[in-house]
């Protein structure tokens, strides 16, 4: 039991950078979109309202900043998770997570409206794991990213990813940051 609860504090430390920045943007978020209002071929918005320069951009400095944070805590701590990499090679993974959820959060948005479906509609695993899979990709060209996203941590990641999605959807939509609980 110990062990599980390692790996689970463990993998949520290590997706803390991946996981946040879809928050930092629904919260800072708004202004022009990011498909300008223009329309695909289909007819329907490339993207959507949802999906705001300001939110990526502050999503994405929201993922870095969570990574700067913890990296701070591991040295104040004096344990060691980020903190085996140089602060420059940190943060460049934190980028790449960071920037990587967020691709997948609009390619997410992309699917989903050459599928009909409306902003704020859920799509099924697509939403709750689509961000992770383009973080973890991105981050995959970072040199550390095999010694610290082991296939255990990947695994276990995938499994609780849509349970804290939902769980934090949830919140949101409580203290009014979303119009929809899911």
């Amino acid at each position: 039991m110990i062990e599980v609860l390692k790996l689970l504090t463990l993998t949520i430390w290590l997706l803390l950078p991946s996981y946040t920045p879809n928050n930092f943007a629904v919260i800072f978020g708004g202004g022009t979109p990011i498909d300008l209002g223009m329309k695909f071929r289909d007819g329907r918005r490339i993207l959507g309202d949802g999906k705001t320069f300001r939110g990526l951009f502050s999503g994405i400095l929201g993922g870095v900043l969570t990574g700067a944070v913890q990296y701070g805590i591991e040295k104040t701590l004096g344990f060691s998770v980020f903190s085996i990499l140089s602060f420059s090679s940190f943060l460049i993974l934190c980028l790449l997570l960071s920037t990587g959820t967020l691709t997948g959060d609009i390619f997410g948005s992309f699917v989903k409206r050459r599928a009909g479906f409306e902003r704020g509609r859920s799509f099924p695993v697509l939403d709750q794991l689509g961000f992770l899979v383009f973080a973890l990709l991105f981050a995959s060209i970072h040199p550390a990213f095999r010694t610290l996203y082991t296939p255990d941590v990947i695994l276990t990641g995938i499994i609780i990813t849509p349970i804290l999605h939902v769980i934090t959807n949830i919140i949101a939509y409580k203290l009014g940051l979303k119009e929809v609980p899911w």
